[in-house]
Order: C-alpha cells, then sequence, then structure tokens
C-alpha cells in the first residue's frame, strides 16, 4: 500500500499528476519515475499537484527539484501546486523551490502558465 497516490491526466499538452496522501523517503523515488514516465516528448510539460498532499519530507523535495531539472533538460516545464498556507507549501518556500520551477494556488493558473508559451 503507498503512502503517496498518483492520479495522472492529460490536458491538451500538459501533464497534470495530482498527489494525494504522504511523500517520503519510501515513495519518492518511484512518484517522481511514475510522473516522469507519464510525461511524453510531446507535451509542453507537466503540473505536479501537491494540494492534496498531507506530508512531504526533504526526498520529495529532492524529487521535485530532480523532476524540474529532468523536465527542463527536455525543454519542458515543470509548475508545482502548492495552496498557500499547506504544509506542503510551507516546505516549497523553506528550500526556495520557486527558483527551479513556478509554484502556484491551483492546477488551473499552473496549466496557464505552461500552455502560455513564453515570449
Amino acid at each position: 500500500s503507498d503512502l503517496t497516490q498518483v492520479q495522472i491526466e492529460q490536458r491538451d499538452n500538459v501533464v497534470v499528476a495530482r498527489l494525494t496522501g504522504e511523500l517520503d523517503i519510501s515513495v519518492a523515488e518511484s512518484t517522481g519515475r511514475k510522473i516522469a514516465d507519464a510525461v511524453s516528448s510531446s507535451a509542453r510539460g507537466v503540473v505536479v499537484d501537491m494540494s492534496g498532499l498531507e506530508f512531504m519530507d526533504s526526498s520529495g523535495v529532492s524529487m521535485l527539484f530532480a523532476l524540474a531539472r529532468q523536465v527542463g533538460s527536455h525543454r519542458q516545464q515543470l509548475v508545482v501546486v502548492a495552496p498557500t498556507g499547506k504544509p506542503v507549501s510551507r516546505v516549497l518556500e523553506i528550500v526556495e523551490f520557486g527558483r527551479a520551477a513556478p509554484v502556484r494556488e491551483d492546477v488551473e493558473a499552473a496549466v496557464t502558465v505552461i500552455a502560455t508559451p513564453q515570449a
């Protein structure tokens, strides 16, 4: 039984991965792999929705940084959804994750970041 549930959906050319439960060292690597595998080469990018996560430790943070590097190397974008006030949002602030990839309040806003062509 996984601590983290990953639900993958396609929205236009954007992969949306919704995470629920807890993201810790026991599941971070496999969760990252699952998300990365879902991102086809034709996708513009991936949204990782963490609004359903109750807990994330440093291995979850490492997974996100690795995912940001990986999709970036394919000229794709990563946007993380972490609503203000949730524990995950605080963790991302502390590690300054916003320097690696944008963090947004909701999935709609995150998809818009990826779907809007960069000038």
